[in-house]
């Protein structure tokens, strides 16, 4: 700029004494001051005018470098091969890959044709795929399912799929289903997971040969009765020696066991759960403990197990116990005369390789079973029987005395995770006994003479309140003698009014190692869903 025009100092202005005031100019003056700004607003139309040639010259040079630039980088010189695994790394890994174009693969297909070109031609990208059914409504996305299967030929494919929610009365088309889509691509199942399968789609998969299916999880919204799932049982489905790791949840899961003699020693994991329907009986659609050990016979590879059972105290006693020596984890959900009923059960088999025991003890004779010693009994002997068990999580409708409780877990001395919730029996959800008092932290404190777990690294209980002295003592204790122990989870239960509630300050134990989460949690209600069509249908979500 010419030096004639650097009006940096104001104090060069003839007006400079009214300048920034409420000075009202004569109309002379106006006249003097419009002469003096002209030939600067002259300057700035011819700096303005310059700026918009520069700037319009700029553009064009950087059009031209643009697409030279782009000839030479670095994607560009990337192999093909390291491009798809850069691609296969973005697949979610929570979920398979949704038919949505917000997320990879089909997005991966809208960046360029270069890009697309590669993903339509990278097997890996379409190996997996979760479909909402309500979707699937036209010929058109039908035809986008088929060839996303196609396109992940020749690797095997992990298939979800989630139907509409159960609604009652049940009653649904036949052609509500996508098993049509993907039964012509059976041979290549390795995983296959189906919420809310109706007694047509079973007949189906009874028919299916699916020799590369490891992981199966079906999610039955019908009861099926013994021949149809005896069929389903004994199809490729389940008797295929690749199908490992089985998870059914069902009105009637007892339907996997059939009346005959079988043997599937090639099942590895076995989770069945009952999900409770307006018909069912808790009898006859649960496990008898005879049953569950005829189950449980025949599946003698067996790492992991988790049965719903409805123990009479009738079964007959198995004697000697039955031995499971792979069997690492195991979780019953049991539904008890009395206390003593489960006990038996378990008491006819040896388990001794089992580091992880989940029991929930919904007893229906409960007042019977209160103070029953039975627990505490098995307790001991379960502890000989498994030494191996770090991991123990126990839920039930009794309350064993406290000091008792805690000083037989000495047995366990490699326990490593105490998880801990006793309900009194009634139908109020919040209605939880205080076995964790003061006895409890202090039978379960560590002193300079003696620790009941010194393995001990996880501790969560439930209750209805908490005393924060006795709980910081006992986290204090774990401190001065530098034990093992490093997680404390206290889930407080509360039924109304969330402004009565003691929040406990931890954020001193976490300077000092230790974990210690305190959860409020209210008791669950009925409050129904909202039903939306949404591609991500059936998948947890963070």
């Amino acid at each position: 700029m010419n030096s004639s025009y650097d009006l940096s100092d104001l104090s060069d202005s003839p007006f400079y004494e009214y300048l920034n005031t409420n000075y009202a100019p004569t109309d002379s003056q106006i006249i003097q001051i419009r002469t003096h700004l002209f030939p600067h607003e002259a300057e700035l139309a011819r700096i303005e005018s310059l700026i918009a040639d520069l700037t319009a010259q700029r553009a064009r040079i950087k059009s031209y470098i643009a697409p030279h630039k782009a000839l030479i980088s670095c994607p560009r010189r990337l192999p093909v091969e390291l491009v798809e695994q850069i691609f296969v790394d973005c697949l979610p890994i929570t979920h398979n890959a949704v038919m949505s174009v917000k997320e990879p693969p089909l997005l991966l297909g809208r960046i360029c044709s270069g890009w697309r070109s590669i993903a339509l031609s990278s097997p890996k990208l379409w190996s997996s795929l979760h479909i909402y059914t309500p979707l699937i409504s036209n010929e058109e996305i039908k035809g986008g399912v088929t060839e996303w299967l196609t396109r992940s030929a020749p690797l095997p494919i992990l298939l979800s799929a989630q139907s509409n929610p159960i609604t009652f009365p049940r009653t649904y088309p036949e052609n509500d289903t996508v098993l049509p889509l993907l039964i012509p691509f059976s041979a290549r199942w390795s995983e296959l997971r189906l919420a809310s399968v109706s007694r047509h789609e079973a007949s189906l998969l009874a028919a299916v040969n699916a020799p590369l299916l490891e992981r199966v999880q079906l999610d039955f919204r019908d009861d099926l009765d013994e021949d149809d799932g005896d069929r389903l049982f004994r199809s490729q489905i389940f008797f295929g020696h690749h199908a490992q790791k089985i998870t059914i949840v069902s009105p009637n899961p007892s339907f996997v066991v059939p009346s005959t003699h079988f043997t599937r020693e090639h099942i590895t994991n076995l989770t069945l759960i009952w999900r409770p329907s307006y018909d069912s009986s808790l009898t006859d659609s649960t496990l008898s403990g005879a049953t569950a050990h005829q189950l449980m016979s025949s599946c003698r590879s067996l790492k992991s197990l988790e049965l719903p059972m409805y123990c009479s105290g009738r079964d007959p006693t198995v004697d000697p116990p039955m031995s499971f020596p792979t069997l690492e984890s195991l979780r019953l959900l049991s539904f008890a005369s009395t206390l003593t009923a489960t006990m038996f059960f378990l008491d006819g088999l040896a388990l001794s390789q089992l580091t992880t025991l989940h029991l929930t003890i919904s007893d229906h004779d409960a007042w019977a079973s209160h103070g029953d010693p039975s627990l505490i009994r098995y307790i001991e002997r379960l502890g000989v029987r498994s030494p191996l068990i770090a991991n123990l999580h126990l839920e039930f409708q009794d309350r064993p005395n406290t000091l008792t409780f805690v000083q037989n877990l000495h047995v366990f001395s490699r326990l490593q995770c105490l998880y801990l919730t006793l309900w009194k029996p009634g139908q109020d959800l919040c209605n939880i006994y205080d076995i964790v008092d003061t006895d409890f932290f202090k039978a379960l404190a560590p002193t300079d003479k003696s620790n009941i777990c010194p393995e001990l690294r996880e501790l969560s209980v439930s209750s209805q309140d908490f005393s924060e002295e006795v709980w910081m003592n006992f986290l204090q204790a774990n401190i001065d003698l530098r034990t093992k122990f490093r997680r404390l989870h206290l889930q407080l239960w509360y039924l109304y009014d969330a402004s009565e509630i003691t929040v406990f300050d931890v954020s001193e134990f976490g300077r000092r190692g230790l974990e210690v989460v305190v959860e409020y949690t209210r008791v669950p209600t009925n409050s129904g869903y909202a039903n939306s069509l949404s591609a991500w249908e059936g998948i947890e979500r963070p």
